[in-house]
């Protein structure tokens, strides 16, 4: 079995070669995705090691959130491109989660295969599921509770409750990078035309994502002239980052606002009051899902990565009990 340890900071280190999603020693470091939680100490890799990988969209948008990969020990990896270092070879596949996000498949001169799945969901559907002899899954959702029944039609849901709300008037979406991007192309698949103002930061990703084959149209910049004659037709979709404060100054619009929240289980969506909605829009697999990818990628070994994963030591007990696998927690 390949050398597999998980440090404190959840970066996955891999046979003295490769770390992914934190920082090591190691000479190459892997970055899945934008999220915060995944480009920890990405300037320690950056400084220190041999190269730092990603997926071009990601390195385009890390440089675009300001992080200092512009260097030349920053290599772009697609999907099912392959490298080796150190005796491993390394390749990327598609993860449904936001745009950019890869699983990282290792192989070593044994032949034997590693999946580090990062986070995904739609296994199967979206998410190739990758056959291999050891699975390191990030159990987000980990809990056996942690059931959405409602996953697989979630995005209709949306998309009527957006076309509901803009018929009285403007509408603002709050979530995180790479979400938000993703709920635009959604909503634009399913017809809805509405133009979108987007606050500096998420214009600026969303340009970017569209050159890599993201399909939005008809969005402007809030601070631009464009945004500001959106606004006066008080007709709109606004997509804004959670932790912003731009969409605080539309309240003289009386816009109806809506919140993406993956921690809601019960109901696809809910009414919290004063105009404001929370939808069960998640990018996570739930329980079932994360089962799902254990047992058809068919490990000898899966280890639950805890720094990521709720309730890890829950979902190990329920893989061995259900998927009849050798399972790990790690740190």
């Amino acid at each position: 079995m390949p050398d597999i340890t998980i440090n404190d900071r959840g970066a996955v280190l891999i046979d003295k070669a490769l770390t992914i999603d934190g920082h090591s020693t190691n000479p190459l470091r892997v970055v899945t995705h934008i999220h915060s939680d995944h480009v920890r100490d990405l300037s320690k890799s950056v400084n220190h090691c041999r190269g730092v990988v990603a997926t071009p969209l990601t390195l385009d948008w890390l440089i675009e959130l300001g992080h200092k990969v512009g260097k030349g020990n920053c290599l772009k990896l697609d999907y099912g491109s392959k490298i080796k270092i150190d005796g491993l070879e390394v390749t990327f596949e598609r993860a449904y989660h936001i745009p950019g996000t890869s699983q990282v498949v290792t192989t070593d001169g044994d032949g034997l295969k590693t999946v580090y799945t990062s986070d995904f969901k739609k296994p199967g559907k979206g998410t190739p599921i990758v056959d291999c002899d050891v699975l390191i899954i990030d159990a987000v959702y980990g809990n056996p509770s942690h059931i959405r029944e409602f996953d697989d039609y979630i995005e209709d849901v949306l998309t009527d409750l957006v076309r509901q709300l803009l018929s009285k008037g403007p509408v603002v979406i709050q979530g995180y990078h790479g979400k938000l991007q993703e709920v635009m192309q959604v909503l634009r698949a399913n017809g809805v035309d509405a133009p979108i103002l987007l606050t500096p930061k998420v214009y600026r990703l969303t340009q970017v994502a569209e050159k890599h084959g993201l399909k939005v149209s008809n969005y402007v910049s809030v601070d631009s002239e464009d945004g500001a004659e959106v606004m006066r037709t008080k007709w709109f979709l606004m997509m804004d980052h959670v932790n912003s404060r731009y969409s605080r100054n539309l309240n003289g619009f009386k816009a109806s606002k809506i919140l993406l929240s993956g921690w809601e289980f019960k109901k696809p969506y809910r009414y919290l009051g004063y105009s404001k909605w929370l939808v069960a829009f998640s990018d996570h697999a739930d329980f079932k899902g994360l089962m799902d990818y254990v047992i058809n990628s068919n490990p000898k070994l899966v280890i639950v990565n805890s720094v990521r994963s709720s309730y890890a030591d829950l979902f190990a007990d329920a893989v061995r009990r259900t998927a009849k696998k050798e399972c790990v927690v790690m740190p």
